[in-house]
């Protein structure tokens, strides 16, 4: 596993910034991550992302996006 990913499990066992309808949100080192509530198809969630993130009132539009699988947990991570 690579830092990039460690540091995100780290932050995975922290309180969550906020929960909405199809992710759990936390602040990390190196960004925003939204992970996945359940297992849906990529499509539902790549749709929602914003909308869900608009809602903890978290500006994510001009972020880089990139789709992680880390221990089989399925996230966006946003930098």
């Amino acid at each position: 596993m690579d830092a990039t990913c460690e540091l995100i499990i780290d932050s995975l066992d922290e309180e969550p910034i906020g929960e909405t309808d199809h992710f759990t949100w936390f602040i990390t080192d190196i960004g925003i991550v939204a992970l996945f509530k359940r297992e849906e198809n990529l499509e539902t969630y790549s749709s929602n992302v914003e909308s869900e993130a608009n809602k903890l009132a978290l500006d994510i539009s001009k972020e880089e996006r990139e789709y992680l699988i880390i221990n089989e947990k399925q996230l966006f991570l946003f930098y």
